[in-house]
């Protein structure tokens, strides 16, 4: 009996991952199936495949390719590279079946990026053959990148929005029309607080203080109303999903007249929001909560350093009393939530200056500032209590909801987190009870901030993958029973959807089920394009550090090869074992602890390490490292 007989068999579609195992998805029974790089015999991301299913635990199953159903596609765009006397084609990093260039009649060097098409696939051989169609960008062209990472997740192959001058004088007419019609809440003192320079305005805070309770408004770009099911900007929108960010280049998921202008919260303009009015008492509890259509002006555009001057008493701002009312209460349902059981995750973005070749020159982390939490508190607690009024809906009504969704940390790798824990903090935690979000909130904030920042990191690759659906099941990182995305509907399509399920005027429950496949694959197509674009930017930054001594911290122990997060780059690079101290090691169960029976130099994972680079393979996206002794 061969090993697809024994096996339950399953089709579906391949997506493969950033270090090129790939896994199918089984979304009626809410499982992923996982296959190693090496069981996948050639097949690219989104090939039909059919595959065995090997074992499972939970969500989580192994799996073996059996065969390739269908190819996706035959042309792609790929980086070229030479390697002796042949050129070889990169679709995406380690892939599993080289790709040997033929047929060449123009001058290629390592680095360019070409559209190809596969001539030959060679099923059964460890490589395939194509050939170049066209030059897309050299390798010096500052903008390769971002066209590299455009052209990998087809951000050029969007549906092109149709509005013409005239449909857009029209949406001037919608926003005069509406304006008449709503409640009028353009006496309150409204701000947004964003970066400095964002142009796309989805949320405006206003708060009014009485003797014993608090009335918090918060509005959001009332989106849907410009939007209509099924139009063109809708079906544009649906196909994106998100907006995607890059330093060369923003792809809006809306037509920049709408995010930028009639639907953004711009100062000093008249502007429709779906508002929600939040009545909370002195301890901090909800009293009442309630959504409705509005009409607002912002009074002032803040950015977020500015608010942090004026909350630390450097600087005077135009609604100070306001932003000091606003500081007060999110403090409280800060400490609030993370009394009950929230994540307090720290955010591990590293941005890069460019220089005008595209190479980035310097780095610099986002510094958490308190402005930031003063919004996400705000956009949290909207969320929560916007999948609070879906569920009752859906109660009452018998109405579709959609849910944001972040299920527990799975069994192997709840298991795997509570033994790293014990091992830094030399005090092993409670095996009998289920990990909680405290409990990694405790372990992080008695880390050094780069430190935490490379275990933030790893935290989150270990939890699941936070996914939309119809039913709530709960926000396992923010310690939520039930969450939603409301508050980002300029750039998230799943937003939008939630505002029309929110007034009533969703019409199409029939689809439902295919929105939520297009947002969640659009939210992870945004994800990793982002991902990949800061790891080749990481990368040729780590290329200019070449002599430099860098800090790092080791994340990862394997047999032959160590794991560091650097600190300037955020990039995970691997210490081979040629550039590991001689010695005669010996390791832990775990594998996180290397000791030298022979020598004093032992490893640990958390161990703050001197590191140089001793190569970088843009390529296959990865940095090697070697120890500074």
């Amino acid at each position: 009996m061969n090993s697809s007989e024994q096996y339950e068999l399953f089709d579906g579609e391949l997506k493969i991952t950033n270090k090129g195992s790939g896994f199918v998805s089984n979304e009626l029974a809410n499982e992923n199936y996982f296959i190693k790089r090496n069981f996948l015999k050639g097949a690219l991301d989104g090939d039909k495949v059919r595959i065995s299913i090997n074992s499972t635990f939970g969500t989580f199953s192994t799996a073996r390719l059996q065969k390739i159903l269908k190819r996706k596609n035959i042309y792609f765009t790929s980086k070229l590279y030479m390697n002796k006397k042949q050129i070889f084609a990169s679709i995406y990093p380690f892939q599993s079946k080289k790709i040997i260039l033929k047929n060449i009649d123009c001058n290629i060097d390592s680095g360019d990026i070409f559209y190809i098409k596969i001539i030959d696939w060679r099923e059964n051989h460890k490589s395939a053959y194509a050939e170049p169609i066209s030059l897309v960008a050299k390798s010096d062209d500052p903008m390769s990148d971002y066209i590299f990472i455009a052209r990998r997740y087809g951000l050029d192959n969007f549906k092109k929005y149709t509005d013409t001058i005239i449909d857009q004088n029209k949406y001037k007419d919608i926003l005069q029309e509406n304006i008449k019609k709503r409640t009028d809440l353009t006496s309150l003192n409204t701000f947004t607080i964003d970066p400095k320079n964002a142009k796309d305005f989805d949320d405006a805070i206003s708060i009014q203080k009485r003797d014993s309770y608090t009335e918090l408004y918060i509005h959001i770009a009332d989106v849907s109303t410009f939007v209509k099911e099924n139009s063109n900007n809708d079906q544009c929108a649906l196909e994106r999903g998100n907006s995607y960010y890059f330093i060369e280049q923003t792809t809006h998921m809306l037509p920049e007249y709408l995010s930028t202008d009639i639907c953004s919260l711009v100062p000093g303009e008249k502007r429709l929001a779906l508002t929600l009015k939040i009545t909370l008492n002195t301890m901090c509890q909800i009293e009442n909560f309630s959504f409705f259509e509005s009409v607002i002006i912002s009074n002032q555009k803040f950015h977020y350093d500015e608010v942090e001057k004026i909350i630390q008493g450097k600087k005077e701002g135009g609604i100070l009393t306001e932003l000091k009312k606003l500081k007060l209460l999110t403090d409280k349902l800060k400490k609030k939530r993370l009394s009950k059981d929230g994540f307090n995750l720290d955010n591990n973005e590293i941005f890069f200056e460019l220089d005008k070749k595209g190479i980035p020159i310097k780095s610099n982390k986002l510094k958490r500032l308190q402005s930031h939490e003063i919004i996400e508190e705000c956009m949290l607690l909207a969320n929560m209590l916007a999948s609070l009024h879906l569920n009752k809906q859906q109660n009452e009504l018998n109405y579709f909801g959609l849910y944001r969704n972040h299920e527990k940390v799975s069994m192997k790798n709840e298991a795997y987190l509570k033994e790293l824990i014990g091992f830094i903090q030399k005090n092993p935690i409670n095996f009998q009870s289920n990990l909680k979000a405290k409990d990694l909130n405790a372990f992080l904030d008695n880390l050094n901030s780069d430190q935490r920042k490379a275990f933030s990191h790893l935290i989150v690759r270990k939890m699941q993958k936070a996914k939309y659906s119809t039913k709530s099941l709960g926000h396992y990182g923010l310690g939520l029973r039930s969450y939603t995305h409301f508050t980002s509907p300029i750039r998230r399509y799943s937003d939008i959807v939630v505002h029309r399920m929110i007034k009533g005027n969703f019409k199409e429950n029939d689809r439902i089920f295919s929105i939520i496949h297009f947002c969640n694959n659009g939210e992870l197509r945004s994800q990793n394009a982002e991902r990949d674009y800061k790891t080749i930017k990481g990368l040729k930054f780590l290329q200019l550090k070449q002599k430099d001594s860098l800090v790092g911290y080791i994340t990862k122990i394997q047999k032959s090869r160590i794991i560091i997060n650097e600190v300037s780059s955020g990039v995970d690079g691997i210490v081979l074992k040629r550039y590991i101290p001689n010695g005669y090691y010996e390791f832990d169960d775990k594998m996180f602890f290397m000791h030298n029976k022979i020598g004093s130099k032992n490893f640990r994972v958390g161990q703050k390490v001197d590191i140089k680079v001793a190569s970088v393979d843009l390529v296959r996206q990865n940095a090697f490292f070697k120890f500074i002794h």
